[in-house]
């Protein structure tokens, strides 16, 4: 049974990362793979792409910042419904919603709700006098980045919110009462004992959304298209225009083995802090 796994592993995950090192070493276009071999042109052309390194820093930005925020809301909502309530249960099932719904519609909906002449959100800013008239939120450079993250904290904030609550469940009762009989008040509680046994669980599910929040695509190429200019342009959707607009699919393939190594690097160093996290502050 091991032989069909390991080839499985290879056909799925092995086969396509040697195909595009392969493609990356190439001038190939989308018609004409593998058309002559370049070695490492294609490296050095992306090292000097002002515009893949724009999308890099674009796409550090975006990640670090949802993640962040998803972080601290999501932990403090769970702290908030951290117990067997009705309107717990409901908050529960709520957070659901994000996940079934198809994120086609997600971006359809806020395209509808950012809408310049008709959204629902111009209408009650411009109602509450925070705007004097509608703004064009997917299509103003320093507000378009920013309509693109908070879709994606709107979406992804339940997430962090489930798993947040399933480490709070886990918590051991017995330094609670401990900290009871010494006359601890909540505070000193949360900051003595919640905070320090949840980081461990909490900062692996920040890398969970720190690597998903790397890869993103589908909100930008339904929200902006990257626009407006290369404002919202992010390393995966500028690797997109690259292989399927301009049809240069070894620069992609050298541009995708690039990030590939940054995430790698990446989750190498998060891995070892929570694994000194772990060490510190774990069971």
């Amino acid at each position: 049974m091991i032989g069909p796994a390991v080839l499985t592993l290879i056909v799925f995950s092995l086969y396509p990362l040697v195909y595009s090192i392969a493609l990356s070493a190439t001038d190939s276009q989308l018609a004409r793979p593998f058309r002559e071999f370049i070695a490492f042109k294609n490296y050095t052309d992306a090292a000097r792409d002002a515009l893949f390194g724009n999308s890099l820093v674009l796409t550090f930005i975006y990640a670090f910042g949802v993640t962040a925020i998803e972080t601290v809301i999501g932990f403090g909502l769970a702290l908030l419904l951290n117990r067997e309530s009705g309107p717990t249960r409901f908050a529960r099932t709520l957070g659901l919603l994000p996940f079934i719904t198809p994120p086609v519609a997600i971006a359809a909906i806020w395209r509808l709700i950012y809408d310049p002449s008709s959204g629902m959100l111009n209408h009650y800013l411009v109602r509450a006098g925070i705007l004097e008239q509608n703004v064009a939120f997917l299509g103003v450079p320093g507000l378009a980045m920013a309509s693109v993250m908070l879709v994606d904290i709107w979406q992804w904030t339940p997430f962090v919110f489930l798993l947040s609550l399933a480490v709070l469940a886990g918590l051991p009762h017995e330094p609670y009462e401990a900290a009871a009989v010494d006359g601890a008040n909540g505070w000193q509680q949360f900051i003595h004992i919640t905070l320090p046994l949840c980081l461990p669980g909490v900062l692996i599910i920040a890398i969970l959304r720190l690597i998903g929040a790397m890869k993103v695509f589908d909100l930008v190429f339904m929200l902006t298209f990257g626009g407006p200019g290369s404002s919202t342009q992010v390393a995966s959707f500028y690797i997109y225009k690259t292989a399927f607009q301009q049809f240069k699919t070894g620069y992609a393939s050298a541009m995708t083995i690039i990030v590939i190594v940054i995430l790698s690097v990446l989750v190498t160093l998060l891995t070892a802090l929570y694994r000194r996290v772990q060490a510190k502050y774990g069971p």
